[in-house]
Protein backbone atom coordinates (compact mmCIF):
# COMPACT_ATOMS: atom_id res chain seq x y z
CA UNK A 1 0.00 0.00 0.00
CA UNK A 2 2.87 2.12 1.24
CA UNK A 3 4.59 1.70 -2.74
CA UNK A 4 1.61 2.50 -4.21
CA UNK A 5 0.79 5.56 -2.46
CA UNK A 6 4.55 6.82 -3.36
CA UNK A 7 3.95 6.26 -6.91
CA UNK A 8 0.70 7.53 -7.28
CA UNK A 9 2.70 10.88 -4.96
CA UNK A 10 4.99 10.61 -8.12
CA UNK A 11 2.76 10.32 -10.86
CA UNK A 12 0.96 13.58 -9.43
CA UNK A 13 4.21 15.05 -9.55
CA UNK A 14 5.22 14.65 -12.59
CA UNK A 15 1.35 15.91 -13.51
CA UNK A 16 2.16 19.02 -11.81
CA UNK A 17 5.17 18.94 -13.36
CA UNK A 18 4.35 19.03 -17.19
CA UNK A 19 0.96 21.19 -16.50
CA UNK A 20 3.43 23.80 -15.58
CA UNK A 21 5.66 23.44 -18.01
CA UNK A 22 2.43 23.62 -21.09
CA UNK A 23 1.38 26.59 -18.84
CA UNK A 24 4.24 28.34 -18.98
CA UNK A 25 5.16 27.92 -22.51
CA UNK A 26 1.57 28.82 -23.32
CA UNK A 27 2.20 32.28 -21.39
CA UNK A 28 5.64 32.40 -23.38
CA UNK A 29 3.87 31.72 -26.94
CA UNK A 30 1.35 34.35 -26.09
CA UNK A 31 3.99 36.99 -24.89
CA UNK A 32 6.26 36.43 -27.72
CA UNK A 33 3.13 37.15 -30.61
CA UNK A 34 2.65 40.05 -28.63
CA UNK A 35 6.07 41.41 -28.84
CA UNK A 36 6.44 40.13 -33.00
CA UNK A 37 3.00 42.28 -33.19
CA UNK A 38 4.60 45.53 -31.59
CA UNK A 39 7.54 44.85 -33.18
CA UNK A 40 6.29 44.60 -37.19
CA UNK A 41 4.41 47.82 -36.05
CA UNK A 42 7.62 49.41 -35.41
CA UNK A 43 9.10 48.14 -38.43
CA UNK A 44 6.42 49.49 -40.22
CA UNK A 45 7.66 52.91 -39.46
CA UNK A 46 10.25 55.15 -40.77
CA UNK A 47 13.47 53.56 -39.85
CA UNK A 48 16.58 56.33 -40.07
CA UNK A 49 20.18 55.10 -40.53
CA UNK A 50 23.09 57.49 -40.28
CA UNK A 51 26.37 56.45 -41.05
CA UNK A 52 29.63 55.94 -42.91
CA UNK A 53 29.09 53.55 -46.28
CA UNK A 54 31.33 49.51 -45.71
CA UNK A 55 30.44 48.48 -48.40
CA UNK A 56 28.01 48.70 -52.16
CA UNK A 57 27.18 45.17 -54.06
CA UNK A 58 24.45 45.46 -56.40
CA UNK A 59 21.49 47.50 -54.77
CA UNK A 60 23.15 46.80 -50.85
CA UNK A 61 24.69 49.41 -49.42
CA UNK A 62 26.50 48.38 -46.02
CA UNK A 63 26.55 51.26 -43.23
CA UNK A 64 27.95 51.69 -39.87
CA UNK A 65 25.13 52.81 -37.95
CA UNK A 66 26.57 55.85 -35.82
CA UNK A 67 23.63 55.59 -33.60
CA UNK A 68 23.67 52.20 -32.24
CA UNK A 69 27.44 51.01 -34.05
CA UNK A 70 25.66 48.66 -35.71
CA UNK A 71 26.63 47.52 -39.59
CA UNK A 72 22.69 47.58 -40.77
CA UNK A 73 22.09 47.10 -44.74
CA UNK A 74 20.34 49.47 -47.09
CA UNK A 75 18.55 47.66 -50.02
CA UNK A 76 18.46 51.12 -52.36
CA UNK A 77 17.10 52.10 -56.31
CA UNK A 78 19.00 51.68 -59.01
CA UNK A 79 18.87 55.20 -59.46
CA UNK A 80 19.39 55.87 -55.79
CA UNK A 81 23.19 54.46 -56.45
CA UNK A 82 24.73 57.17 -57.54
CA UNK A 83 27.55 58.47 -55.69
CA UNK A 84 27.36 55.69 -53.38
CA UNK A 85 30.36 54.75 -52.64
CA UNK A 86 32.67 53.22 -49.55
CA UNK A 87 34.01 56.11 -47.38
CA UNK A 88 30.60 58.09 -47.91
CA UNK A 89 28.51 59.41 -45.20
CA UNK A 90 24.96 58.66 -45.57
CA UNK A 91 21.38 59.49 -44.43
CA UNK A 92 19.10 56.72 -45.37
CA UNK A 93 14.96 57.27 -44.75
CA UNK A 94 12.90 53.77 -45.19
CA UNK A 95 11.26 50.77 -43.53
CA UNK A 96 13.05 47.92 -41.88
CA UNK A 97 11.83 44.42 -43.83
CA UNK A 98 12.96 40.90 -43.37
CA UNK A 99 16.43 42.71 -41.89
CA UNK A 100 16.68 45.14 -44.56
CA UNK A 101 16.26 48.79 -44.83
CA UNK A 102 14.02 49.40 -47.93
CA UNK A 103 15.57 53.35 -48.39
CA UNK A 104 12.70 55.40 -49.43
CA UNK A 105 15.53 58.15 -49.81
CA UNK A 106 19.35 58.00 -49.21
CA UNK A 107 21.68 61.32 -49.21
CA UNK A 108 25.53 62.15 -49.16
CA UNK A 109 25.99 63.95 -46.24
CA UNK A 110 29.98 64.01 -46.53
CA UNK A 111 32.74 61.47 -45.79
CA UNK A 112 35.60 60.70 -48.31
CA UNK A 113 35.72 57.80 -50.48
CA UNK A 114 38.04 55.04 -49.58
CA UNK A 115 41.07 54.44 -51.84
CA UNK A 116 40.68 51.67 -54.41
CA UNK A 117 41.20 48.06 -53.48
CA UNK A 118 44.80 47.09 -53.58
CA UNK A 119 45.59 44.10 -55.96
CA UNK A 120 48.27 41.84 -53.59
CA UNK A 121 49.12 39.02 -55.56
CA UNK A 122 47.32 35.75 -55.63
CA UNK A 123 47.36 32.52 -56.95
CA UNK A 124 45.60 29.87 -57.49
CA UNK A 125 44.95 26.60 -55.64
CA UNK A 126 46.37 27.46 -52.25
CA UNK A 127 44.87 28.78 -48.83
CA UNK A 128 46.12 31.94 -47.39
CA UNK A 129 43.38 33.45 -44.98
CA UNK A 130 41.30 31.53 -43.00
CA UNK A 131 38.39 33.73 -41.37
CA UNK A 132 36.69 32.27 -37.98
CA UNK A 133 33.32 33.74 -38.21
CA UNK A 134 31.10 33.24 -35.30
CA UNK A 135 27.32 34.43 -34.84
CA UNK A 136 25.64 33.62 -31.57
CA UNK A 137 23.03 31.03 -30.03
CA UNK A 138 21.92 28.43 -32.86
CA UNK A 139 21.70 24.69 -33.12
CA UNK A 140 21.87 22.80 -36.23
CA UNK A 141 18.24 21.66 -36.27
CA UNK A 142 17.23 25.06 -35.21
CA UNK A 143 18.29 26.67 -38.65
CA UNK A 144 18.66 23.55 -40.66
CA UNK A 145 16.65 20.93 -39.43
CA UNK A 146 14.87 20.55 -42.85
CA UNK A 147 17.42 21.89 -45.13
CA UNK A 148 16.79 18.63 -47.87
CA UNK A 149 19.89 16.02 -47.52
CA UNK A 150 21.14 16.92 -44.28
CA UNK A 151 21.05 15.07 -40.73
CA UNK A 152 18.20 17.39 -39.71
CA UNK A 153 14.47 16.08 -38.20
CA UNK A 154 13.87 12.48 -38.27
CA UNK A 155 10.69 12.15 -39.79
CA UNK A 156 8.38 12.07 -37.26
CA UNK A 157 10.17 12.94 -34.42
CA UNK A 158 8.61 14.06 -31.25
CA UNK A 159 10.21 15.13 -27.71
CA UNK A 160 9.00 13.85 -24.14
CA UNK A 161 7.98 16.79 -21.22
CA UNK A 162 10.63 15.12 -19.36
CA UNK A 163 13.32 12.98 -19.55
CA UNK A 164 11.87 9.45 -20.35
CA UNK A 165 8.44 10.55 -20.93
CA UNK A 166 6.21 10.31 -23.20
CA UNK A 167 7.33 11.69 -27.26
CA UNK A 168 4.64 14.33 -27.29
CA UNK A 169 5.71 17.85 -28.78
CA UNK A 170 7.17 17.90 -32.54
CA UNK A 171 9.12 20.42 -34.10
CA UNK A 172 7.76 23.31 -35.04
CA UNK A 173 7.99 26.75 -37.25
CA UNK A 174 8.50 29.99 -35.84
CA UNK A 175 5.87 32.27 -36.87
CA UNK A 176 6.82 35.06 -34.73
CA UNK A 177 10.26 36.72 -33.30
CA UNK A 178 11.63 34.85 -30.17
CA UNK A 179 11.73 37.16 -27.90
CA UNK A 180 13.38 35.90 -25.05
CA UNK A 181 16.76 33.72 -23.89
CA UNK A 182 16.59 30.14 -23.23
CA UNK A 183 18.46 28.57 -20.28
CA UNK A 184 22.16 27.28 -21.92
CA UNK A 185 24.06 26.72 -19.34
CA UNK A 186 26.11 24.22 -18.54
CA UNK A 187 23.35 22.39 -16.42
CA UNK A 188 21.00 23.22 -18.67
CA UNK A 189 22.87 21.68 -21.44
CA UNK A 190 23.58 18.40 -19.76
CA UNK A 191 20.33 17.88 -18.50
CA UNK A 192 18.87 18.53 -22.41
CA UNK A 193 21.26 16.32 -23.39
CA UNK A 194 20.46 13.57 -20.68
CA UNK A 195 23.36 11.77 -21.12
CA UNK A 196 23.20 11.40 -25.17
CA UNK A 197 19.13 10.70 -25.19
CA UNK A 198 18.80 14.08 -26.28
CA UNK A 199 14.66 14.33 -24.42
CA UNK A 200 15.29 16.41 -21.98
CA UNK A 201 14.62 19.63 -23.97
CA UNK A 202 11.60 20.84 -22.65
CA UNK A 203 11.78 20.64 -19.07
CA UNK A 204 15.89 21.74 -19.27
CA UNK A 205 14.87 24.58 -21.14
CA UNK A 206 11.47 25.39 -19.72
CA UNK A 207 9.79 26.40 -22.64
CA UNK A 208 8.63 24.51 -25.73
CA UNK A 209 10.27 27.18 -27.69
CA UNK A 210 13.27 25.44 -27.47
CA UNK A 211 11.66 23.06 -30.67
CA UNK A 212 11.34 26.08 -32.75
CA UNK A 213 13.10 25.97 -35.85
CA UNK A 214 13.59 28.42 -38.85
CA UNK A 215 14.10 27.70 -42.52
CA UNK A 216 14.83 29.18 -45.74
CA UNK A 217 11.58 31.54 -46.25
CA UNK A 218 13.16 32.98 -42.64
CA UNK A 219 17.47 32.99 -43.49
CA UNK A 220 17.19 32.65 -47.10
CA UNK A 221 20.94 33.74 -47.41
CA UNK A 222 22.74 31.26 -44.84
CA UNK A 223 21.07 28.52 -47.47
CA UNK A 224 21.61 29.95 -50.49
CA UNK A 225 25.16 29.83 -49.33
CA UNK A 226 24.89 26.20 -48.21
CA UNK A 227 23.85 25.57 -51.31
CA UNK A 228 26.79 27.16 -53.28
CA UNK A 229 29.65 26.17 -51.21
CA UNK A 230 29.58 23.99 -48.12
CA UNK A 231 27.05 22.49 -44.94
CA UNK A 232 29.14 20.88 -42.43
CA UNK A 233 26.15 18.98 -40.38
CA UNK A 234 28.02 17.13 -38.08
CA UNK A 235 29.52 20.15 -36.54
CA UNK A 236 29.62 20.33 -32.20
CA UNK A 237 30.02 22.97 -30.08
CA UNK A 238 33.70 22.33 -28.41
CA UNK A 239 31.80 22.45 -24.44
CA UNK A 240 28.17 21.62 -23.59
CA UNK A 241 27.16 25.55 -22.06
CA UNK A 242 27.14 29.20 -22.81
CA UNK A 243 29.62 31.54 -24.57
CA UNK A 244 32.32 32.32 -22.99
CA UNK A 245 33.72 28.68 -23.06
CA UNK A 246 33.67 27.60 -26.26
CA UNK A 247 34.72 31.41 -27.35
CA UNK A 248 37.89 30.43 -25.51
CA UNK A 249 37.93 26.94 -27.15
CA UNK A 250 37.82 28.93 -30.18
CA UNK A 251 41.21 30.82 -29.39
CA UNK A 252 43.04 28.62 -27.21
CA UNK A 253 41.34 24.91 -27.96
CA UNK A 254 40.28 24.92 -24.04
CA UNK A 255 38.44 27.41 -21.38
CA UNK A 256 41.05 26.30 -18.96
CA UNK A 257 37.95 24.16 -16.92
CA UNK A 258 35.65 27.40 -17.12
CA UNK A 259 32.43 25.92 -17.60
CA UNK A 260 30.05 29.24 -17.27
CA UNK A 261 30.26 32.80 -18.38
CA UNK A 262 31.85 35.42 -16.19
CA UNK A 263 31.38 39.10 -16.29
CA UNK A 264 34.96 39.83 -14.99
CA UNK A 265 38.35 37.57 -16.19
CA UNK A 266 40.62 35.99 -13.21
CA UNK A 267 42.50 39.07 -11.90
CA UNK A 268 45.86 37.76 -13.47
CA UNK A 269 44.21 37.03 -16.13
CA UNK A 270 43.84 34.04 -18.08
CA UNK A 271 47.09 31.78 -18.08
CA UNK A 272 46.90 29.66 -20.84
CA UNK A 273 48.39 29.85 -24.81
CA UNK A 274 46.45 31.32 -27.51
CA UNK A 275 46.44 30.81 -30.91
CA UNK A 276 46.81 34.63 -31.40
CA UNK A 277 50.40 34.32 -29.27
CA UNK A 278 51.12 31.17 -31.72
CA UNK A 279 50.95 33.11 -34.81
CA UNK A 280 52.39 35.84 -33.68
CA UNK A 281 55.70 34.48 -32.41
CA UNK A 282 55.92 32.18 -35.80
CA UNK A 283 55.27 35.80 -37.77
CA UNK A 284 52.19 34.97 -38.84
CA UNK A 285 49.52 37.80 -39.25
CA UNK A 286 46.20 38.04 -37.34
CA UNK A 287 43.36 39.80 -36.50
CA UNK A 288 40.24 39.40 -34.20
CA UNK A 289 37.71 42.01 -35.61
CA UNK A 290 34.85 42.86 -32.78
CA UNK A 291 31.95 44.98 -33.30
CA UNK A 292 31.55 45.59 -29.59
CA UNK A 293 32.27 49.25 -28.22
CA UNK A 294 35.70 48.44 -27.30
CA UNK A 295 37.64 46.01 -29.27
CA UNK A 296 40.20 45.88 -26.02
CA UNK A 297 36.82 44.97 -23.50
CA UNK A 298 36.76 41.56 -22.26
CA UNK A 299 33.75 39.88 -22.72
CA UNK A 300 32.39 36.84 -23.51
CA UNK A 301 32.44 37.15 -27.34
CA UNK A 302 35.98 38.21 -26.98
CA UNK A 303 37.99 36.63 -24.18
CA UNK A 304 41.35 37.47 -25.62
CA UNK A 305 41.22 41.05 -23.75
CA UNK A 306 41.26 38.85 -20.48
CA UNK A 307 44.08 36.70 -20.72
CA UNK A 308 47.67 37.18 -18.92
CA UNK A 309 49.52 38.36 -21.96
CA UNK A 310 47.40 40.60 -23.15
CA UNK A 311 46.70 42.28 -19.88
CA UNK A 312 50.51 43.13 -20.25
CA UNK A 313 50.98 43.72 -23.85
CA UNK A 314 50.44 47.00 -26.02
CA UNK A 315 51.14 45.07 -29.36
CA UNK A 316 49.05 42.09 -28.62
CA UNK A 317 45.87 44.64 -27.95
CA UNK A 318 46.56 46.02 -31.43
CA UNK A 319 45.36 42.98 -33.23
CA UNK A 320 41.82 43.67 -31.45
CA UNK A 321 40.22 46.13 -33.35
CA UNK A 322 36.80 47.12 -34.77
CA UNK A 323 34.66 44.96 -36.94
CA UNK A 324 34.31 48.00 -39.49
CA UNK A 325 38.14 47.67 -40.38
CA UNK A 326 37.64 44.28 -41.83
CA UNK A 327 36.24 46.27 -44.77
CA UNK A 328 39.20 48.76 -45.53
CA UNK A 329 41.48 45.80 -44.89
CA UNK A 330 40.01 44.16 -47.73
CA UNK A 331 40.64 47.06 -50.04
CA UNK A 332 43.61 48.41 -48.71
CA UNK A 333 45.49 45.31 -49.09
CA UNK A 334 45.52 44.54 -44.78
CA UNK A 335 44.00 41.26 -44.47
CA UNK A 336 45.76 38.88 -42.15
CA UNK A 337 46.56 35.48 -42.44
CA UNK A 338 44.43 34.34 -39.90
CA UNK A 339 41.30 36.65 -38.33
CA UNK A 340 37.92 35.75 -35.97
CA UNK A 341 35.14 38.29 -36.92
CA UNK A 342 32.39 38.32 -33.55
CA UNK A 343 29.27 40.36 -33.56
CA UNK A 344 27.94 42.96 -31.30
CA UNK A 345 24.19 42.28 -29.41
CA UNK A 346 22.09 43.80 -32.46
CA UNK A 347 24.20 41.97 -35.39
CA UNK A 348 24.75 38.41 -33.23
CA UNK A 349 21.03 36.72 -33.76
CA UNK A 350 21.03 35.82 -29.74
CA UNK A 351 17.71 35.55 -28.70
CA UNK A 352 16.91 38.54 -26.57
CA UNK A 353 17.95 39.03 -22.91
CA UNK A 354 16.41 41.20 -20.15
CA UNK A 355 19.87 43.64 -20.74
CA UNK A 356 18.86 43.96 -24.44
CA UNK A 357 15.84 44.28 -26.33
CA UNK A 358 14.33 41.71 -29.20
CA UNK A 359 17.24 40.20 -32.19
CA UNK A 360 16.47 40.45 -35.56
CA UNK A 361 17.99 36.94 -37.05
CA UNK A 362 17.44 38.60 -40.27
CA UNK A 363 19.30 41.84 -39.05
CA UNK A 364 22.28 39.62 -38.25
CA UNK A 365 22.30 37.62 -41.80
CA UNK A 366 22.22 40.42 -43.48
CA UNK A 367 25.11 42.08 -41.36
CA UNK A 368 27.03 38.26 -42.32
CA UNK A 369 26.34 39.05 -45.56
CA UNK A 370 27.83 42.13 -46.06
CA UNK A 371 30.93 40.31 -44.79
CA UNK A 372 30.67 37.54 -47.17
CA UNK A 373 29.97 40.02 -50.05
CA UNK A 374 32.82 42.47 -49.22
CA UNK A 375 35.26 39.13 -49.50
CA UNK A 376 33.88 38.01 -52.21
CA UNK A 377 34.15 41.15 -54.25
CA UNK A 378 37.88 41.30 -52.74
CA UNK A 379 41.25 40.06 -54.30
CA UNK A 380 41.27 37.77 -51.24
CA UNK A 381 38.60 35.58 -52.13
CA UNK A 382 40.78 33.36 -54.65
CA UNK A 383 42.97 32.09 -51.52
CA UNK A 384 40.36 32.01 -48.65
CA UNK A 385 38.32 30.03 -46.73
CA UNK A 386 35.62 31.76 -44.59
CA UNK A 387 33.84 29.10 -41.83
CA UNK A 388 30.76 30.89 -40.10
CA UNK A 389 29.10 28.89 -37.07
CA UNK A 390 27.59 29.96 -34.11
CA UNK A 391 28.72 29.59 -30.43
CA UNK A 392 26.53 27.73 -28.75
CA UNK A 393 23.14 25.90 -28.44
CA UNK A 394 21.01 28.71 -26.89
CA UNK A 395 18.85 26.25 -25.76
CA UNK A 396 17.05 25.36 -28.93
CA UNK A 397 16.34 21.79 -29.90
CA UNK A 398 19.31 19.40 -31.03
CA UNK A 399 18.49 15.36 -31.91
CA UNK A 400 21.96 14.14 -32.74
CA UNK A 401 24.07 13.14 -29.62
CA UNK A 402 27.10 15.05 -29.92
CA UNK A 403 30.66 12.50 -29.21
CA UNK A 404 32.24 12.91 -25.83
CA UNK A 405 35.52 13.37 -26.13
CA UNK A 406 36.53 14.52 -22.89
CA UNK A 407 34.26 15.31 -19.57
CA UNK A 408 33.72 19.09 -21.18
CA UNK A 409 32.25 18.06 -24.34
CA UNK A 410 31.49 18.14 -27.26
CA UNK A 411 27.91 20.51 -26.77
CA UNK A 412 25.47 19.86 -28.98
CA UNK A 413 25.60 20.48 -32.90
CA UNK A 414 25.62 24.25 -34.36
CA UNK A 415 25.47 25.35 -37.95
CA UNK A 416 28.59 25.66 -40.12
CA UNK A 417 28.67 26.72 -43.78
CA UNK A 418 32.13 26.78 -45.10
CA UNK A 419 32.59 29.69 -47.66
CA UNK A 420 35.58 29.31 -50.53
CA UNK A 421 36.33 28.96 -53.79
CA UNK A 422 37.74 25.72 -53.03
CA UNK A 423 34.42 24.30 -51.59
CA UNK A 424 33.02 21.38 -53.16
CA UNK A 425 29.87 23.22 -54.40
CA UNK A 426 26.69 22.03 -53.48
CA UNK A 427 28.35 19.37 -50.81
CA UNK A 428 27.25 18.13 -47.13
CA UNK A 429 30.13 17.55 -44.84
CA UNK A 430 29.29 14.35 -42.65
CA UNK A 431 32.41 14.57 -40.94
CA UNK A 432 32.85 15.22 -37.13
CA UNK A 433 33.96 18.47 -36.90
CA UNK A 434 33.94 20.90 -33.51
CA UNK A 435 35.64 24.92 -33.18
CA UNK A 436 39.29 23.28 -33.17
CA UNK A 437 39.02 21.63 -36.10
CA UNK A 438 39.30 25.13 -37.40
CA UNK A 439 42.36 26.08 -35.29
CA UNK A 440 43.89 22.39 -36.26
CA UNK A 441 43.35 24.04 -39.56
CA UNK A 442 45.17 26.66 -38.86
CA UNK A 443 48.04 24.51 -37.34
CA UNK A 444 48.49 22.70 -40.29
CA UNK A 445 48.25 25.14 -43.06
CA UNK A 446 50.76 27.32 -41.16
CA UNK A 447 53.27 24.61 -39.87
CA UNK A 448 52.02 25.11 -36.06
CA UNK A 449 52.10 23.07 -32.97
CA UNK A 450 48.88 22.20 -31.61
CA UNK A 451 47.72 24.01 -28.44
CA UNK A 452 46.30 20.94 -26.69
CA UNK A 453 44.80 17.75 -27.25
CA UNK A 454 41.26 18.78 -28.00
CA UNK A 455 42.80 20.22 -31.28
CA UNK A 456 45.82 17.89 -32.01
CA UNK A 457 43.06 15.25 -32.08
CA UNK A 458 40.55 16.98 -34.05
CA UNK A 459 39.37 16.47 -37.74
CA UNK A 460 40.85 19.51 -39.74
CA UNK A 461 38.40 21.83 -42.02
CA UNK A 462 41.09 21.23 -44.72
CA UNK A 463 39.50 17.90 -46.15
CA UNK A 464 36.35 19.89 -46.94
CA UNK A 465 38.22 21.47 -49.55
CA UNK A 466 39.48 20.53 -53.08
CA UNK A 467 42.45 22.73 -53.97
CA UNK A 468 43.02 20.82 -57.32
CA UNK A 469 39.39 22.52 -58.62
CA UNK A 470 38.69 25.27 -60.83
CA UNK A 471 38.16 27.97 -58.46
CA UNK A 472 34.63 28.97 -57.55
CA UNK A 473 33.17 32.01 -58.76
CA UNK A 474 31.94 34.44 -55.80
CA UNK A 475 28.54 33.87 -55.04
CA UNK A 476 27.35 37.51 -54.43
CA UNK A 477 23.95 38.28 -53.12
CA UNK A 478 22.96 41.79 -54.12
CA UNK A 479 19.32 42.16 -53.33
CA UNK A 480 16.52 40.28 -51.15
CA UNK A 481 16.59 36.49 -52.40
CA UNK A 482 12.56 36.49 -50.78
CA UNK A 483 12.63 35.91 -47.25
CA UNK A 484 9.71 36.20 -44.23
CA UNK A 485 10.02 39.24 -41.56
CA UNK A 486 9.62 37.61 -38.42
Amino acid sequence: MKAQIEISIVRILMLLLTLTVVSSAFAEQQRDKQHATQEKQKEAKTSVIAGTILDVTGNLVAVQDNDHQTIRVVSVSDTQLTGLVPGKTVEANGTASGGLVVASEINITGGSPWPEPSMPSQSSGRIDHILFLIQENHTFDSYFGTYPGAEGFPKGIKVPLQPGGTPTIAPFHFTSRLTHDMPHRWAAAHAAMNGGKMDGFIQAERSLDTMGYYDGTDIPNYWAYAGQFILADRFFSSLAGPSLPNHLYTVAAQSGGLVGNIKQPPAEGFDFATMAELLGSSGISWKYYEGGADPEEFGVWNPLPGFKTFMNSKELKSHLVDNTEYFRDLREGRLPAVAWIVPNFAESEHPTTSQHPPTNIQLGMWYVTSLVNALMKSPYWRNSVLIITWDDYGGFYDHVPPPQVDKYGYGPRVPAIIVSPYAKPGSIDHTVYDFTSVLRFIEDRFNLKPLTDRDKNANSLAQSLNLTQQPLAPFLIKGALGSSAH
